[in-house]
Order: structure tokens, then sequence, then C-alpha cells
């Protein structure tokens, strides 16, 4: 069974079917058909849109205290030299 996405169009383009344009309806396409508009720039995925909720009070993150220092210490002349 065949995936099919409903894809905006964003430009004009003909992608066999008939002219599709910006103002055209949103229409149904395969998923690789539907991959290959939206690196093109032709189209935006309709469900992409609807699945995106964002929370309406985001919570605070809290700092993490026990992270360590990516800083290099300096060593002595003394610690570089070996016995």
């Amino acid at each position: 069974m065949t995936d099919y996405i409903e894809v905006k169009p964003l430009k004009t383009f003909d992608n066999g079917s008939g002219l599709k344009t910006a103002d055209s309806d949103p229409f149904p396409v395969e998923r690789g058909e539907a991959n290959a508009l939206k690196a093109l720039g032709l189209v935006s995925f309709e469900d992409d849109a609807k699945k995106v909720e964002a929370p309406a009070d985001p919570e605070p993150v809290e700092p993490i205290s026990s992270v360590r220092s990516t800083k290099k210490k300096d060593k002595t002349d003394a610690d570089n030299e070996t016995a």
C-alpha cells in the first residue's frame, strides 16, 4: 500500500496531474514525491502544521549543577615532567 501525504502548493508547478499554484487546494501525493517537491520548495506538508501544538505555558528548565567544566587546567612544568 502506498503512503499518501496532503501537500499545499507554495509555488506554481506541474506535477503531471495538472498545474498547481499557491492558490490551489491541498492535494494528496505519494510520500516520495512529496519529499522531492518539498526539497525543491514547491510544497509544504499539511499535516506538519496540524500536528505541532506549542504548550500554552512552557515549564522552566532548571540548570544542571553537576556539569563539569570543559576548560583545560593549566599544568605546571613539574606536572609535565615524567620520571
